[in-house]
């Protein structure tokens, strides 16, 4: 039996140890736990419990493999292939992005427009990504027992690839059926379902989620693990407001095509996702482009700014 043949967890967690600390990735053996639990299909706690325990050599070479992708900055959530979303586990590629804790914000800002059951509400995730805002939000919606029928769920997105990472993850966590996908640039593809009837009455409520990308090409550049991220889902323009500039001016659009034919937008929450340094830029591109919403901006449970609700009606 070859050295390779005879290792056990422990030393393949020395391994691991090594190269991980010496590329200065933080809390390496955490880390190193992390990517051999997730080689061998076992829990963290197992490997700690059993660490004289061999692995055979095809798994240590797939160990090895993801060590190396891990020093490269890739984030483990692209080589474990899933992430873990508001208590829903989630399928992950390089072709979404990797759902982040202070997003779950905004699923909990969403649900709180649930309960109010004798509305028609209009769910409508623009950049949905991995899909799980959405997912989660129609979750805990079907879960706490609410009428669904009163309820419309919307997905979009620009990329394809997006898309069907986000139907399968809808599936994974047995939605589906209640979400409605539509490739395209924000809510072009949908201008067409705001504008019918059905949702055109004061009975009726929108609220659109959006975790736009907000990125600058320097804060991009400063950020390694970011750089493995599909950077169609972060960069946004010299101040990281270019796709919110796009919404807002959409959003516009519709109100003035509803107001031609005596209509009036239905009550609208926008819950809009920003990088804490936008607080000042967000403000001020609001005043500008909604004059009449109301609006609070509000801090993650880092301190940091991060939620923007804006309420039109």
């Amino acid at each position: 039996m070859n050295k390779i043949d005879s290792l056990n967890i422990r030393q393949a967690l020395q391994f691991a140890l090594k190269q991980l600390s010496k590329n200065k990735i933080l809390d390496p053996l955490f880390e190193a736990e992390l990517l051999l639990s997730n080689i061998l299909k076992k829990e963290r706690e197992h490997i700690l419990t059993y660490p004289n325990k061999k692995i055979s050599q095809l798994q240590f070479k797939k160990f090895k493999t993801a060590v190396k992708q891990r020093v490269n900055n890739t984030p483990f959530a692209y080589i474990s292939e899933y992430k873990y979303f508001y208590g829903l586990k989630f399928f992950i590629n390089n072709n979404v992005l990797v759902p982040r804790p202070e997003t779950e914000m905004m699923v909990e800002e969403a649900l709180k427009y649930s309960i109010f059951n004798n509305q028609h509400s209009i769910f409508i995730d623009i950049g949905t990504g991995s899909g799980c805002i959405i997912t989660a939000i129609v979750k805990n919606i079907l879960d706490s027992g609410l009428e669904n029928s009163n309820y419309t769920f919307i997905a979009s997105d620009i990329s394809s690839k997006a898309l069907a990472t986000a139907k399968k993850n809808a599936k994974l966590n047995k939605v589906n059926r209640f979400i409605k996908f539509y490739q395209g640039n924000l809510l072009h593809p949908i201008i067409n379902i705001i504008n019918k009837s059905k949702i055109e009455n004061h009975k009726s409520q929108i609220i659109i989620t959006a975790n736009l990308p907000y990125l600058t090409p320097t804060q991009i550049k400063n950020s390694p693990s970011i750089q493995k991220e599909p950077h169609l889902a972060l960069t946004a323009g010299s101040d990281g407001l270019k796709y919110y500039r796009i919404l807002f001016k959409q959003i516009n659009s519709i109100r003035y095509h509803l107001k031609a034919k005596c209509y009036q937008l239905p009550a609208t929450q926008l819950i809009l996702e920003i990088d804490h340094t936008q607080k000042t830029s967000i403000t001020k591109l609001i005043k500008q482009e909604l004059p009449k919403a109301n609006f609070e901006i509000k801090k993650d449970l880092g301190g940091h700014y991060r939620l923007v609700i804006i309420s039109i009606n």
